[in-house]
């Protein structure tokens, strides 16, 4: 007796057999596998699974067209087997809030201070960063949220330095050419 595995809330879960699937009421659009299939498919897909719908709703006709330079002729190579379902990778489920990774700092006010005081582009290059962080943590992309953090940081440091370097520089040319030209001067201040 065949046995199916199926896809309910991101997570796989079987096997059942043909009767169980019938009393769980799944739709042409659940994803299943079963022994003999090469990936997951959808129900509609699956000939042995047709008699658990309503007879009267229509499933579109499923059109593959060859690929460029293949033959349109049906394959008959046969179809390898497994002895047991396809992993399925989801996204990671996280059940409760103290389960998820914490959020890592944005640095938004640092990026904005950067962009006043010191460096008007690499500030702007920050404050990007800085305001991906929270979007790309509330969608879910741990791994994102914490590049963007540290891209922000990077960006907040290498700005600070570039301000620091051209503040130093012109305080140094002020003194040098501020004696200087006053010298040339005669002392009149112009």
């Amino acid at each position: 007796m065949k046995q199916y595995y199926i896809i309910r809330n991101d997570q796989q879960a079987g096997p059942y057999t043909l009767e169980e699937l019938a009393t769980m009421g799944i739709t042409p659009d659940t994803v299943v596998w079963t022994e003999g299939m090469t990936d997951w498919a959808p129900a509609r897909e699956v000939s042995d699974l047709n008699s658990l719908f309503a007879p009267n709703a229509q499933t579109p006709p499923s059109y593959h067209s060859p690929a460029y330079g293949a033959s349109a002729a049906p394959q008959y190579n046969r179809a390898p087997q497994y002895h047991r379902a396809p992993e399925y990778h989801g996204a990671p489920q996280y059940n409760t809030p103290a389960e998820q990774p914490p959020m890592p700092p944005t640095y938004l006010a640092w990026s904005i201070a950067v962009t006043i005081l010191c460096c008007l582009v690499g500030g702007i290059v920050a404050i990007v960063y800085s305001s991906q962080v929270s979007s790309r943590y509330i969608a879910g992309d741990y791994e994102g949220a914490d590049y963007a953090s540290r891209q922000a940081r990077i960006w907040i440091i290498v700005s600070a330095c570039v301000g620091l370097l051209v503040g130093i520089a012109y305080t140094v040319w002020a003194i040098f050419f501020g004696t200087s030209l006053a010298a040339f001067s005669g002392g009149y201040s112009i």
